[in-house]
């Protein structure tokens, strides 16, 4: 018997959470080079979480359509 609750997946969803992940690691840095206070470094870090942030959210919208 199908759950009506339940929504299905889409293809790609573990490729969306780590993307995530990844963008997570990324704002850990952040965290560390704002700790440290290393603008450059932080920068950096910031771009990265949100590049990837981005995919995830691009991934997620084609996922769902």
């Amino acid at each position: 018997m199908i759950d009506k609750k339940r929504r299905p997946t889409f293809a790609g969803a573990a490729d969306l959470v780590a993307h995530a992940k990844v963008a997570a690691r990324h704002l850990e840095d952040l965290c560390a080079a704002c700790t440290n206070g290393d603008k450059g470094a932080a920068r950096a870090a910031l771009r990265q979480a949100i590049s990837e942030l981005e995919v995830a959210r691009t991934m997620l919208r084609t996922g769902l359509e």
